[in-house]
């Protein structure tokens, strides 16, 4: 796949998000569905996240939403909340099938990829989202290290992190993500 090529692919990918999300995903969403995609399901987007204020992020994520905007796949509108304001993303269905079809056969044998992140996340809120993207983030990065990834320091390690998540919503969520196996724990 040449450089254009995986470029158009990721934009496919986050157009597909945005159409066949269960709500309007925003930013977060999308940039954590993006994350758990590549890192998880191993779909080949070529980003590269660090870990930032609300989890895994890359800015490249937030170039390609723009760039699917300006080929008119997507929309972005800002959305007012009680809290204050977000965005929210829709697809335009004639921009979007036609960037899709220009990768069609590169984004097929994502498709089943992409219906998981979204069967499985796609109605999480933006938070947590934030929680399960860094549990992950945490669990990788001590396996990277060569690190036994031991639940209790694992959990301490995300509560440093995240210190606004209680301790019983790391583990609960570290529980979860474990018996999904999109982690692997060692039990102390």
């Amino acid at each position: 796949m040449n450089l254009d090529q995986g470029w158009r692919l990721r934009l496919a990918v986050l157009s597909t998000l945005v159409r066949q999300a269960p709500q309007k995903p925003g930013r977060t969403a999308l940039m954590k569905f993006a994350y758990l995609l590549q890192t998880v399901k191993g779909v080949p987007l070529g980003y590269r996240f660090e870990l930032y204020n609300y989890g895994p992020y890359d800015s490249a994520v937030l170039s390609d939403l723009s760039q699917a905007e300006s080929l008119r796949a997507i929309k972005l509108q800002t959305v007012s909340y009680q809290s204050g304001s977000g965005y929210e993303y829709s697809p335009i269905d004639k921009g979007c099938n036609a960037l899709c079809s220009q990768v069609a056969d590169q984004l097929a044998p994502h498709s089943a990829s992409i219906k998981w992140v979204l069967d499985e996340f796609g109605g999480a809120s933006a938070s947590r989202l934030e929680l399960i993207s860094t549990i992950v983030f945490a669990e990788r990065e001590m396996r990277r290290k060569k690190q036994s990834p031991e639940k209790t320091e694992l959990c301490r390690r995300v509560k440093r992190i995240k210190p606004h998540f209680t301790d019983a919503m790391i583990a609960e969520t570290t529980d979860e993500l474990s018996s999904k196996q999109l982690i692997s724990i060692v039990l102390a």
